[in-house]
């Protein structure tokens, strides 16, 4: 079995989409607890992105890839070396492998799609019988895995990941383990894509936070510029959020909110506003039907504000 992990440069920030690797991580292991037989480790000049994105710029390697880091080709040539024609993997997470299979695509190059593929978080998530968010920090700290390397090194990441999954119950595995097809990876482009008239906004401590957040909530009336703000979101999948406001004069505008986590814990929001269509309608009330986030303001801003600017206007008679 092959444990991966990789670090990235997310493509949220730039106009071509792709999440850029910069370090691929993986050991191997005759099963997940056991033995490491062989490590890899690559590092890759970013030639994608020219920015870095927040997740990116606090990577405690982040200097071997941009200084001494290897093309992607050659990097990923050297993975497939490595592998040499294993069909089983595992992961924390379930989006690494995803990502390696569209940066080879993206080079030109055949990815390699696993007949098992193991998510170990999804794994831990069930063992635990809690929700799968587990940072794999937080599931090393449960099952006592002492905090000898330090994390968001791809291959520390990887040895981390192996580690716990010889703490999970076969159970647990069995149902977290799955194939991965040309389809799961080409179906599935990223979730917050650009689009004209869209607003990207954060990063957010929380979610919460960013749901609160008064620019996210802000509608604007596309016929008399009459701007409102979202008091309910609704979502049935709790990454797109849907809410609305009325326009006393023109009716109902209908606010998008998408919300996506970096590799750093931190939240972003792409937001638009959109007319009330027919389609839009129903994909409201789907959304209505799933669950609601009631929005909160801070109590007595409006007054504090008043009064800043009134002590303000005092000081300048």
């Amino acid at each position: 079995m092959i444990v991966l992990d990789l670090e990235f440069n997310s493509g949220l920030y730039e106009p071509e989409n792709l999440d850029e690797i910069l370090q691929v991580g993986a050991v191997r292991v005759d099963r997940l607890g056991g033995a490491v037989r062989e490590t890899f480790n690559g590092y890759i000049k970013p030639r994608v992105h020219k920015r870095l994105s927040p997740g990116a710029r606090v990577l405690p390697e982040l200097a071997e890839s941009l200084e001494r880091g290897r093309p992607f080709e050659e990097v990923y040539r050297a993975w497939l070396t490595f592998i040499a024609g294993e069909t089983e993997f595992a992961e924390w997470g379930r989006d690494d492998f995803k990502i390696l299979c569209r940066n080879a695509l993206h080079y030109g190059l055949e990815p390699v799609f696993p007949e098992k593929y193991t998510d170990i978080q999804s794994a831990f998530s069930r063992a635990l019988g809690g929700v799968n968010t587990a940072q794999l920090y937080q599931a090393a700290e449960y099952c006592r895995v002492p905090d000898t390397f330090v994390f968001h090194n791809a291959l520390h990441d990887a040895l981390y990941t192996g580690l716990i999954g010889g703490f999970l119950p076969e159970e647990a595995l069995a149902e977290s383990t799955f194939p991965l097809t040309r389809e799961d990876v080409l179906s599935q482009p990223h979730p917050l894509r650009k689009r004209k008239g869209t607003v990207r906004m954060g990063p957010f401590l929380t979610r919460e936070l960013a749901l609160n957040n008064m620019g996210c909530r802000r509608a604007v009336c596309p016929e008399c510029r009459r701007t409102e703000h979202v008091a309910n979101w609704h979502t049935r999948d709790g990454a797109t959020y849907l809410g609305a406001v009325d326009c006393p004069d023109h009716g109902p505008v209908i606010r998008r909110l998408k919300l996506m986590s970096d590799s750093t814990g931190a939240f972003w929001t792409y937001n638009e506003t959109l007319p009330a269509t027919d389609k839009n309608l129903r994909a409201l009330a789907k959304a209505s039907a799933g669950e609601t986030f009631a929005c909160s303001r801070r109590k007595g801003s409006r007054a504090r504000r008043r009064n800043r600017h009134g002590k303000r206007k005092g000081k300048n008679t």
